[in-house]
């Protein structure tokens, strides 16, 4: 731990200062005046459990002096990188969402990436992962970039080509000239800018007409078709801003809008654990992922900051946002409850303290067989997807809720008790009587600052430890909480619980059925999520994978074996 003596030793200069436990940084700070920061940091410590966390767990204390608060930033941007301290939230937000990348090549393909340092063209970013490669087989279906990567040379073209997802450059089945119209197509699509290349497919279909090439006719025609929606989406918009990611500052949480194209096409919502935490964030934000053609914010960015992002690309920055925009941000921040409102109905029904955090648990099995936990997290107001957890258990086998559910609150509690996640407020159990009395033993036996609430499916009781038994239903704004984190856990275990058993059930049929190889394994992998599926699939489908319909019978007659 370390003392107020050490920390006012410090210079009264500007420069980074690193928390550090053992050799390793555990929190990396700037200051204009490193002594005045790190005495601040231990006055927080008082109130401030991530404060208090970061002041108890260091062993040492480092500073770098700079020439100014600029040098200061930079220095604590590359040290927090290369270091990735545990509480810099820059940290958490520096490592790049997902972006797609149009390759530098003779025949280009497209990949997701991270990061903003590769050859070609970046577009995003994207939240998910799951919808980048969604855009991304988009990509593939209507404009047929190729799928190797890297390209191989060939003589017969690879299975894609036959699912209509590639042109087989590979092959020489596609010259350059058709290949890079494809690809400039691609490019309209994710940037919005469709006008030339509409004309170019206009005008390459009519040459495909006298040629009588009618498949390829077909394949522009539908290139065209989804262009000229995009072009139509456009027009009728009303967004004033063709590309431009909107940052939108309300208390602690930070609305990240993208508009590409004229339209709203993803968001993301932060909470910041205070205020200071905004720029870090926006730094780490865009430490990896593309700044924009314009950054439009509600609120005022140091000139550091502002230095930083240039220096990275110029681009330009709008302070407020068009009406539109706001009222098209506010539709969209809508699901949000007014703390205030929300604060006075926790105290006047529950007489208890609005909660920043609370995680609820539910438990899900399959005839007693798969059984997991599920932990998620509501924090100020919204579902923190980031910070959901999934638990297989393994104490157990058969059917046994309560020690199912004692196993995942002891492991949840080591994590909690040892500061590896953030301590919540309030537990919410899905149950009744006998789920709230396992959490409270757990909670009682690691002594944890943490209230337990159960919620009874059947009649939308929700339970208390002191015994209170409040009908949800009869208090609206108090079930729009509970009721959503009841169900948002339960979906959650309920989705584990079933990818679970589907893949595990594909992989132990089809491991133990003669004709199977590693190929074959793989291709059903890829195109069939279940057996179902694949045992419905028609034949036509599988000849067309290249796998054989007999090998679908033979895993029918293992089944009914």
């Amino acid at each position: 731990m370390i003392s107020l003596e050490e920390l006012q030793k410090a210079p009264e200069k500007p420069g980074v200062y690193l928390f550090k436990k053992g050799n390793k940084p555990i929190y990396i700070g700037k200051a204009k005046n490193i002594k005045e920061r790190l005495i601040q940091h231990y006055r927080l410590a008082e109130k401030d459990e991530k404060e208090r966390a970061i002041i108890d767990s260091s062993t040492s204390l480092e500073w770098l002096i700079t020439r100014n608060t600029f040098e200061a930033l930079t220095l604590e941007v590359d040290l927090i990188q290369l270091h990735k301290p545990k509480y810099n939230i820059l940290h958490k937000y520096g490592g790049g969402y997902p972006l797609l990348l149009i390759t530098k090549e003779a025949f280009p393909t497209v990949k997701v990436v991270r990061g903003t340092e590769h050859e070609g063209r970046l577009f995003g970013p994207f939240f998910t992962t799951s919808k980048a490669k969604k855009v991304k087989r988009l990509l593939h279906r209507l404009f047929k970039i190729r799928t190797c990567d890297p390209m191989p040379v060939r003589k017969e073209p690879c299975m894609d080509y036959h699912l209509g997802l590639c042109s087989a450059p590979c092959c020489n089945l596609v010259d350059r000239e058709s290949y890079q119209l494809s690809v400039k197509s691609a490019i309209a699509l994710l940037s919005g800018e469709v006008s030339q290349a509409l004309e170019e497919l206009y005008s390459r279909i009519e040459k495909e007409m006298q040629k009588l090439n009618f498949e390829r006719c077909a394949m522009i025609r539908d290139q065209i078709q989804a262009l000229e929606n995009l072009s139509k989406g456009q027009k009728v918009s009303g967004i004033g801003y063709t590309n431009a990611d909107v940052l939108y500052l309300m208390g602690r949480l930070v609305g990240v809008f993208l508009v590409r194209s004229g339209k709203l096409v993803d968001k993301e919502i932060i909470a910041l654990e205070g205020e200071e935490e905004l720029e870090e964030f926006i730094i780490g934000f865009y430490y990896r992922n593309p700044l924009p053609e314009k950054l439009v914010v509600n609120f005022e960015l140091s000139d550091e900051t502002l230095w930083w992002l240039k220096g990275r690309k110029d681009f330009e920055l709008i302070r407020g946002i068009e009406p539109e925009m706001e009222e098209l941000v506010k539709e969209n921040l809508g699901h949000y409850l007014e703390p205030a409102i929300l604060k006075e109905e926790f105290q006047r029904v529950l007489s208890i303290s609005l909660p920043e955090r609370i995680e609820g648990f539910d438990i899900s099995h399959f005839y007693g067989e798969h059984t997991v936990a599920s932990c998620v997290v509501w924090c100020m107001g919204r579902m923190d997807k980031k910070a959901y957890r999934r638990y297989r258990i393994k104490s157990l086998e058969g059917i046994d809720d309560y020690r199912a559910l004692e196993e995942v609150l002891t492991r949840r509690s080591r994590r909690l008790k040892d500061g590896e996640e953030k301590m919540p407020d309030l537990w919410l159990i899905d149950g009744g009587y006998g789920q709230l009395n396992v959490a409270i033993r757990v909670r009682d036996r690691f002594s944890l600052p943490v209230k337990v609430f159960a919620l009874a499916k059947e009649e939308e009781i929700l339970i208390t430890e002191d015994g209170k038994e409040i009908r949800l239903k009869e208090h609206p704004l108090l079930y729009r909480v509970f009721g959503l984190i009841r169900d948002e856990a339960h979906r959650f275990a309920l989705t584990y619980n079933r990818n679970l058993r589907l893949k595990e059930g594909l992989m132990d049929v089809l491991d133990k059925v003669k004709g199977v190889g590693e190929v074959k394994k793989k291709l059903i992998y890829r195109n069939f999520e279940n057996l179902y599926e694949f045992l419905k699939a028609d034949d036509h489908r599988l000849k067309k994978l290249g796998i054989s319909p007999s090998l679908k019978q033979e895993v029918a007659k293992y089944l009914i074996e």
